[in-house]
């Protein structure tokens, strides 16, 4: 296989991997509360924090990461299969069990288990033909818009798409947005720090060659989210269409196969890892079935706007592994402010959310210092 097409199928395989439930959905979510702005807030930190990845460390940094931090990438992949599976079943289940006369309990279960059990069989193939097949999964998932109702405003008469049926501004207010906004960019910016399967992008680049597979990701995966953006215009009803549906389950199978096949080689102990893949299934099915609302989903997202990009902003003022000091303040500024990023997007932001940033990142910034100076 030539360098350029590896190249190519590396960045479609990474579009893959981080084409979650948060790129498939949140648009939507964010398009309701924020409108155009947000989702545009949304998608430029993204699409820039995954691509300058590969850009802003080299393969032997990403190595030492990947050792450092071992623990914390394993829960960031753990979380992140949880996450497809409460997401599987709580879109899904219902209309599963209506289709196939079931209880929603059984609908969801259903919904959430073949997505998992799905990963799961990927995830026991050699890794380089799950990578091959992500990369597959890409331009199989743009014959998506192939299917779109792709009929504009005509004649008065609306139907199919219509992007001027976005809304400039949402159900929050336009400050609202600039509230949040620094949530939103720490977040995204800083989480793909600590995704396994980004390191393993990295890692394998050539000596001496440039990470230009972060480069091709960057395009592929703004292209999913255009995608989003279309059957977000097309209506609710779009979620309903057999070809989203379809690229949808492609995408939170592969996505919680090429995490659980990091788990098997992450360094951390054999039976962490195994209950960290089991767990993460169990904790998504539990999600849907207990709590299978749109707060559930916001307070997953959480976790990537708030837990992972602030210990990833750690990891990188630091030179090895944390100490028990850092760990104590972050988690302890972290107690403080989620409550606050938890009332700001269930409910709605205040002058007090931009806290939910400032205080973690400062107390980084003290901790690490003092222990220089220490030094």
């Amino acid at each position: 296989m030539s360098g350029s097409l590896r190249t190519v199928l590396s960045g479609f395989a990474l579009a893959t991997s981080w084409t979650w439930c948060i790129g498939m959905f949140a648009p939507i979510v964010i398009g309701q509360l924020m409108g155009w702005p947000g989702i545009l807030a949304f998608a430029i930190p993204n699409i820039l924090g995954c691509a300058l990845f590969g850009y802003l460390r080299s393969a032997e940094r990403s190595r030492e990461e990947t050792r450092d931090h071992a623990a914390m990438m394993a829960f960031f992949s753990a979380a992140t299969i949880a996450y497809q599976v409460f997401f599987a079943g709580w879109l899904w289940g219902p209309v599963l069990g209506e289709n196939f006369r079931m209880t929603p309990g059984e609908g969801t279960a259903l919904a959430s288990g073949a997505i998992f059990g799905a990963a799961v069989l990927l995830a026991a193939i050699p890794r380089g033909v799950l990578w091959m097949l992500a990369a597959l999964a890409y331009p199989l998932s743009l014959l998506t818009f192939a299917f779109l109702p792709w009929s504009f405003i005509f004649g008065g008469e609306s139907q199919g798409i219509a992007f001027n049926s976005l809304a400039l501004e949402g159900a929050w207010a336009p400050m609202d947005l600039a509230l949040v906004l620094p949530t939103i960019v720490f977040g995204f910016a800083l989480s793909p720090n600590l995704d396994l399967t980004f390191h393993r992008a990295r890692q394998e680049v050539p000596a001496g060659a440039r990470p230009t597979n972060f480069a091709v990701f960057g395009v592929t995966f703004a292209s999913m989210l255009v995608l989003t953006v279309c059957y977000l215009a097309a209506g609710p009803g779009a979620l309903n269409n057999p070809a989203v549906r379809t690229h949808m389950a492609i995408q939170l199978a592969l996505t919680s196969a090429l995490h659980l096949s990091e788990l098997r080689l992450v360094r951390i102990a054999p039976n962490a890892r195994l209950f960290l893949g089991l767990g993460a299934g169990f904790v998504g099915l539990l999600a849907a079935l207990l709590i299978p609302n749109r707060d559930t989903y916001l307070r997953f997202l959480g976790l990537y706007g708030l837990l992972f990009p602030a210990y990833a902003f750690l990891a990188l003022r630091l030179i090895g592994r944390p100490r028990p000091i850092h760990w104590i303040a972050l988690l302890a500024s972290l107690a403080v402010v989620t409550p606050l990023l938890d009332q700001s997007f269930t409910d709605e932001p205040t002058l007090w959310t931009p806290l939910a940033v400032i205080i973690p990142v400062a107390v980084v910034l003290l901790v690490t210092r003092r222990r220089r100076v220490q030094a």
